[in-house]
């Protein structure tokens, strides 16, 4: 079995990285968080434009029929570049529309004219939801899972998010649920949690890059700070975490794709890698940077922040631990 991305894999993610390299590059979104807003219809749109939100439908459905391990792939590099989480949302509120026959609702998320928020339930009955200003849906990244209407007129209280590039409102209660099919809300469960895993990655990649870049760059006592050891090791463990993460999850995708037995184990311990890696790397690429790795201008905090959200996505931490030993295959 071959983890590594083909050729045409590869072309499908350098395709998506130059997008937003230039559309979503980080000058615009430090612009967004200083002034508290979100992603405009035209980077949402555009991200339609390339097919992202139709990515894994079938052609018949009016995607592009690629395989699970294509979608991970793109939202690896989502992560990299600090994407709109709501991008996930679509992903997945495209499949639930299908499955509901709800074929017009379908394809307006597709299209990106109906734009999805996710969302997690509290502990008191009320509901968190991410960046919702402007969605008419919302898929819940927590149990209970599925997919419903955003309320109309009570968008909620806003309250501040982790992740300054977040806007995120508190309801009071959970809206009603659509009768999606328990079948594909079981199949959107377990794709919302390799594609978060993916992000992660993509946020692990991100903070070694910087931390590397940085250590090439910056002189310190005659020469540069990655020639010594205290960094050179940091990032050396930074590298092993990455590709730790990013094999478990190339692995639990093709896992999933074939429909093994073990695929919900393997997604459990690959969000479970790439949180650790994404959260340890981006601590490390804080430290790397010195003083300028703790000021507001500068990308590191955006990339813990967004490792601290993506954890609460589709099980943290606990809630992974608590799958792997329930999913652990039998030990002879």
């Amino acid at each position: 079995m071959d983890l590594l991305p083909t050729v045409d894999q590869v072309d499908i993610m350098t395709t998506v990285e130059q997008y937003l390299g230039q559309e979503w590059s980080s000058v615009k979104l430090h612009n967004l968080v200083d002034a508290g807003a979100t992603a405009g219809d035209e980077i949402w749109c555009g991200a339609a434009g390339l097919g992202i939100f139709a990515l894994g439908l079938s052609e018949d459905a009016g995607g592009a029929g690629c395989p699970i391990v294509e979608e991970a792939l793109v939202f690896q590099v989502m992560g990299r570049r600090l994407a709109p989480i709501g991008f996930l949302a679509s992903v997945l509120a495209s499949r639930m529309a299908h499955a509901l026959g709800e074929n017009d609702l379908r394809d307006a998320v597709v299209a990106g004219t109906q734009r999805v928020a996710l969302a997690v339930p509290t502990g008191d009955g009320g509901l968190q939801i991410f960046d919702g200003d402007h969605a008419a849906l919302i898929v819940m990244a927590a149990e209970p899972w599925g997919l419903a209407w955003a309320p109309s007129e009570d968008r909620g209280e806003a309250v501040e998010c982790l992740d300054p590039s977040v806007r995120m409102a508190a309801l009071s209660s959970v809206p009603e649920l659509l009768p999606v099919p328990a079948a594909a809300v079981e199949e959107t469960r377990q794709l919302g949690t390799l594609l978060t895993s993916a992000m992660l990655v993509g946020v692990a990649e991100a903070a070694r890059d910087a931390s590397v870049g940085y250590a090439k760059e910056r002189v310190q006592f005659g020469r540069p700070i990655g020639a010594h050891q205290a960094i050179k090791h940091r990032c050396a463990d930074m590298a092993v975490r990455t590709e730790a993460a990013a094999s478990l999850l190339h692995f639990a995708a093709l896992a999933l794709r074939d429909g093994r037995g073990d695929s919900d184990f393997q997604i459990a311990a690959a969000k479970r890698i790439a949180t650790d890696a994404a959260l340890s790397n981006a601590l490390a690429n804080i430290q790397v940077h010195g003083g300028m790795g703790f000021t507001w201008e500068h990308d590191a905090h955006l990339l813990l922040s967004r490792a601290h959200l993506l954890d609460q996505l589709f099980g943290n931490v606990r809630a992974q631990q608590a799958s792997l030993l329930c999913a652990a295959p039998a030990v002879p």
